[in-house]
Formats: structure tokens, C-alpha cells, sequence
């Protein structure tokens, strides 16, 4: 008995579930007397391919659709930001159709935008767009929009572009700007491009900016290169402002540095260095200067300009030592000398100078006097006639009353009254000139 259940139910189970399993004979004969079925390959193969198409077209019509309902969408804005807003969305995927619909919709003023983007993206597209805009009076400003973009990312490109897009003078100008954008970044690589560049000035120019830049990236680099050049003005740019930048990081760098180059290339190095090292050892100064003009012959412009440098920063010790050097250095120092001595008081400076010859002094107490003419004309009077050269005293007397009556003229003219090395008719020559100069320029003065 219930072996007979058991087949019952198993029979009951088959009769449902047969048409759910089995496929209606019946309705695939009737479709199959309508079409022949192709083979399992070529049937894969016709699928695989009517996707991709479809895809295709899908993504096509998508976009065509969405930058459709943009340009619709731009009419409806509420405000002209949300206009803006969508049209540079659509630069970020087609620079070129949204160069069209900002013209479409006058939004002119973001054409630079769009077309940076386009630069950066590389969307060569837009070239035709620009080709177009040649008359008009801000293809300048286009251009160099698309190529300030593009040579951020390739510059080499666009450098070839500008020479596609532009014509002189604009061409050159350009080409310069992009190549000292790339070598802020790429010194070599613009060395590289330089080399297959014709020679002239332009180029030279591109070179010596380029320079600087390697100076800044490559210092090592860049010096064995410097060393290599012929000289001339350029390159002694080159070797200052490479010996600028080793002797602000290790003094003992820049002298190496220049030991391996030319004597004739060292002058300025060694003024550079002398000049920094006095700041902290003036006698390593002193004595690294005497023995580049011992070893080298260097060039006695650059020595005697380097030892009134030395002056500057240390005026005591040069002025001590000041007989050991020509008569015509020593006026250089004298003057660098007292240009350190400017904050001294009157009596300090006195002081300073005191050991000094009669002729340097009067360098000294000149230099002074002009320098506090403005500042302090009690003073530079009160120095000036220290002068003991009398042509000279009346000189810097004169120079110091003429500006002082300027801004104080009772003053200035009781300074000359009561002046014990002037002559009464120089006191009333002076004084009728400042009289007259005044009145010339119709300012009244107390």
C-alpha cells in the first residue's frame, strides 16, 4: 500500500512540472519554419557584435542628448553662475563644443577658461576654433590661453603649435614665455630642445634664462657647464649667480668652485666671496683676496673693488691698513668706510678717521657731509668744515647749505654767519646765493 503512494505522488509531481522543464514543442516549430537558425559561432559572434554597436551608439546619443539638454537647460537658468557652472562642466569633456556654446549664449568671457583646459587636457580640436578668431583683437589672448594650458603638460607641443598659430612679433614673445615656464621646471630638457633651435639673439636669451634655472635645479651640473664657456658678459652673469648661490649655502663650496674654472672667469667670484666671508672673518677675507691677486693676477678692478667691499662691512680694520694699498684704492675704501660709519655718532667717526692722512681725511669728512646733508645738516655743516683743502671746504659747505635752506633756512643762514673758516665775503656770497635760489622758485620759506 504504501509503496502505491509513493508512485502516485511521484506521478502527480512529473505531470506538473513537464511544461516548466521541457520547452512547447509545438510554438518552437512554428518559429523555427519562420527562421533558420544560424550556427552557435556565428551566432555569438552576430550578438557580441550588435552589443558593441549598440553601446556605441548608446554612448553617443547619450552625449549628443545631455549636451542637448545643456544648451536647452542654459535659457532656463535662474542665474548667469549656474550658467556658467554647466558650460565649464562640459569643457572638461568637449572644450571645443563648449567654446560654441558660450558663443551660442555670449558667454565670451569664458573662452580663455575653456580653452586652458583645453591646453592641459591636450584637446587639439580647438585649434580650428582658434584658427578662426586670427582677425579679431583677442586671439592673442586665446592663443596664449591654449598654450599657457597645453605647456603645462607638454610643452614641446606647444612650441610646435605656436609656430602653426602665431606670426611675428607675438611668436617670439610667446615662445619665450613658454620656454621659461618649462625650464622653471625642466632646465635640461629645455637645453635639449635649445640645441636643434637656430642660433640668435632670441635663442641666446632662451639660453642664458635657461641657465639660471639649471644653476637652481643642478648646481654641479651647472658649474661644469659655466666652466666650459668662452667668456664674455653672459657668462660672467653665469659664474655670479652660481657663486651667489654656493656661497649663501658653504663658503668653502664657492672657493672650490672657483678653482676650477678659468682665472680670467674668477674676478667676480672672488669679489662675491671676499665680500661674504668678511661678514663673519674679515682677515680670512683679507687674506683669501691677497692670495687670488698672488696666484691669478686677478684683474685690478675687481681686487680693488672687492677691498672697498671688505670696507663696508669692516670699516675699522681697512681703514688701519689703508697705507698698504694705492692712493687711488684707497679713496674706495675711504668712501665704503664711512658709508659703514654713517650711524657713528659725530665723535666716534672723529675718531675712526683721526689716524688718517690729511688728504684722506678730507675723502672721509667729504663723503660725510654728503650723506647727512639731508638727514642730519648740523652735522655734515659741522664736518664739512673740517675740509682742509679750503676749494673743497667751501664746496661741501655750499652742497650742505643749499639743501639745509631748503627745509630751514634761518638756520642754514646762521650757520654760515657764525662759521669760523669762512671769510666774510664768502658768508655773503653763499648767503646771496641761497637768497636768490629761493626766490627764483618762488617758495616761501620761514
Amino acid at each position: 500500500m504504501k509503496w502505491l503512494i509513493v508512485v502516485v505522488i511521484s506521478w502527480c509531481i512529473g505531470f506538473v512540472s513537464y511544461p516548466l522543464i521541457w520547452p512547447n514543442k509545438a510554438h518552437n516549430t512554428a518559429n523555427s519554419s519562420h527562421v533558420s537558425q544560424p550556427s552557435n559561432g556565428v551566432n555569438n559572434l552576430l550578438t557580441a557584435s550588435s552589443s558593441s554597436t549598440a553601446a556605441t551608439h548608446s554612448q553617443l546619443t547619450a552625449q549628443q542628448r545631455d549636451q542637448g539638454l545643456l544648451k536647452a537647460s542654459l535659457n532656463n537658468d535662474e542665474t548667469p553662475y549656474m550658467s556658467i557652472f554647466k558650460i565649464m562642466q562640459l569643457a572638461e569633456q568637449d572644450p571645443l563644443e563648449a567654446l560654441l556654446v558660450a558663443q551660442e549664449t555670449q558667454h565670451q568671457d569664458l573662452y580663455g577658461f575653456i580653452l586652458e583646459i583645453a591646453g592641459k587636457k591636450q584637446f587639439s580640436n580647438v585649434i580650428s576654433w582658434l584658427e578662426q578668431q586670427k582677425n579679431t583683437e583677442q586671439f592673442e589672448s586665446l592663443l596664449d590661453s591654449y598654450l599657457r594650458g597645453l605647456a603645462s603638460v607638454n610643452p614641446q607641443q606647444a612650441l610646435s603649435d605656436v609656430e602653426l598659430l602665431a606670426v611675428e612679433p607675438m611668436r617670439s614673445a610667446i615662445v619665450m614665455s613658454i620656454v621659461d615656464s618649462w625650464a622653471s621646471t625642466d632646465a635640461l630638457g629645455v637645453f635639449e630642445w635649445l640645441k636643434q633651435q637656430p642660433e640668435n639673439q632670441s635663442t641666446l636669451k632662451m639660453y642664458l634664462n635657461t641657465m639660471y634655472y639649471y644653476i637652481e635645479q643642478s648646481p654641479n651640473e651647472a658649474a661644469s657647464l659655466i666652466s666650459s664657456l668662452p667668456l664674455n658678459e653672459s657668462t660672467n652673469y653665469l659664474i655670479t649667480s652660481m657663486v651667489y648661490q654656493l656661497v649663501e649655502k658653504n663658503i668653502q663650496d664657492a672657493v672650490d668652485w672657483l678653482d676650477g674654472i678659468s682665472t680670467e672667469q674668477r674676478a667676480s667670484g672672488v669679489f662675491i666671496i671676499s665680500r661674504k666671508m668678511a661678514e663673519t672673518d674679515p682677515e680670512a677675507a683679507l687674506a683669501f683676496l691677497n692670495n687670488q691677486k698672488q696666484i691669478y693676477d686677478l684683474n685690478q678692478d675687481y681686487f680693488n673693488s672687492a677691498l672697498a667691499e671688505i670696507a663696508s662691512v669692516e670699516p675699522n680694520i681697512m681703514l688701519a691698513r689703508i697705507d698698504n694699498y694705492d692712493t687711488n684704492v684707497q679713496r674706495d675704501i675711504i668712501i665704503n668706510a664711512s658709508y659703514a660709519l654713517a650711524d657713528h655718532s659725530e665723535s666716534r667717526f672723529l675718531q675712526v678717521v683721526e689716524q688718517l692722512s690729511d688728504d684722506n681725511k678730507d675723502v672721509a669728512y667729504r663723503q660725510r657731509a654728503n650723506q647727512l646733508s639731508q638727514s642730519d645738516p648740523q652735522q655734515a655743516f659741522n664736518i664739512a668744515q673740517r675740509i682742509n683743502d679750503a676749494a673743497a671746504r667751501e664746496e661741501s659747505i655750499v652742497n650742505t647749505v643749499n639743501i639745509w635752506s631748503s627745509f630751514d633756512k634761518r638756520a642754514a643762514l646762521s650757520a654760515i654767519d657764525s662759521s669760523a673758516q669762512l671769510t666774510a665775503s664768502q658768508k655773503a656770497d653763499i648767503s646771496s646765493q641761497i637768497e636768490l635760489q629761493l626766490s627764483s622758485s618762488n617758495i616761501i620759506y620761514p
